[in-house]
């Protein structure tokens, strides 16, 4: 099975949101053919540059009720590093 890994930047809070379990989805403009399956690489990105700090996840459920033109929300569930590939 080829997986599509998504590299995505991702502010301090968010990331933040994610790692303590708060937030399991992300709103994305839908540019890059997300389906499910797929691997989000959310890679914190602070003032101008990553921190190599980051956060995987599988997307589990995508819809884009109630979104703007051409936005997405990507359900996903976290993952370790060792269960990415």
């Amino acid at each position: 099975m080829n997986e599509t890994v998504h590299d995505l930047k991702i502010m301090p809070q968010y990331l933040w949101a994610i790692k303590t379990g708060i937030k399991g989805f992300e709103i994305r403009k839908n540019d890059r053919e997300f389906q499910v399956g797929d691997i989000l690489r959310l890679r914190e990105y602070k003032d101008g540059q990553y921190t190599g700090r980051l956060v995987l996840g599988r997307i589990t459920f995508i819809t884009s009720f109630e979104q703007k033109d051409d936005y997405v929300v990507l359900n996903f569930k976290r993952l370790k590093l060792d269960q990415a590939v």
